[in-house]
């Protein structure tokens, strides 16, 4: 590794302030691509996913109406997930800050053909189905995020009136397909979130790929993904933005309401 460049890696690293610490040989990176809609059916038949079963998942986020929270700098996204599988979990996660507080994990976040930026998250499992399906309908949402997870926001945002909070979804029927192995690339997540339509919003599909490396196979990883996907050097606006992103404006209408 070049002197410049694990220059620029440890002032990445330092530029997020975690209880656990991070290694830069030990780093991850999340590095994900948004299919564009026509090229689903191809890819789809490329990865042979007719032939893998995949788990179903129920995803909702939680903001204010002005989305205080997604617009704050840095980012912060409050999740809740179920899955068939009957796993369970809610997680706060910052994006492009600094984070304070216990069980911080943290990664890098990368839009195939962008910058990756650090994300850290708090994130519990076994979270009671039952309540997190209350506060996906926007009843009690603090209930489903613990002490350990609020003084995460405390540090990160400040003090939030949880009353505010309003339900981003949630998505149902997320179809997921895990450790999808194609020759000579690390394994590929697939998410297919069929987004329903909205006031003001025609329904759409989001159709993700994703992989996780260590930071030094960042550079393989990135190219190897990006030939699969077809994706020119610089990517697209609509193949790199995010999902969290999509969701926050599709369902902003409703949260409205």
């Amino acid at each position: 590794m070049s002197p410049r460049l694990a220059a620029v890696i440890l002032a990445c690293l330092c530029s997020v302030a975690v209880s656990a610490k991070i290694k830069p040989d030990e780093a991850i990176v999340e590095i994900k691509c948004l299919i564009p809609q026509e090229n689903i059916a191809d890819f789809s038949k490329k990865l042979h996913l007719e032939s893998k079963p995949p788990l179903t998942r129920v995803v909702c986020f939680f903001d204010t109406e002005s989305q205080s929270l997604f617009q704050h700098n840095p980012k912060v996204v409050l999740r809740s997930r179920y899955d068939s599988t009957n796993e369970t979990d809610t997680t706060v996660k910052i994006r492009e800050g600094k984070v304070q507080g216990e069980n911080v994990e943290c990664e890098f976040d990368e839009e195939l053909g962008k910058d990756k930026i650090p994300s850290c998250s708090v994130t519990k499992k076994g979270e009671s189905e039952r309540q997190i399906k209350k506060a996906n309908i926007g009843h009690d949402v603090k209930k489903i995020f613990s002490k350990e997870r609020e003084a995460t926001l405390l540090s990160t945002f400040g003090k939030i009136d949880w009353h505010k909070l309003k339900p981003y979804g949630p998505v149902k029927d997320i179809r997921v397909w895990k450790k999808i192995r194609l020759s000579g690339g690390p394994d590929l997540t697939v998410e297919q979130w069929k987004l329903p339509a909205c006031p003001g919003r025609s329904a759409r599909v989001l159709f993700e790929v994703s992989t996780k490396v260590a930071l030094n196979q960042e550079a393989k990883a990135s190219k190897w993904l990006a030939d699969l996907v077809e994706l020119s050097e610089t990517g697209s606006d609509q193949e790199s933005e995010t999902k969290t992103r999509i969701v926050m404006e599709h369902f902003k209408s409703d949260a409205t309401r």
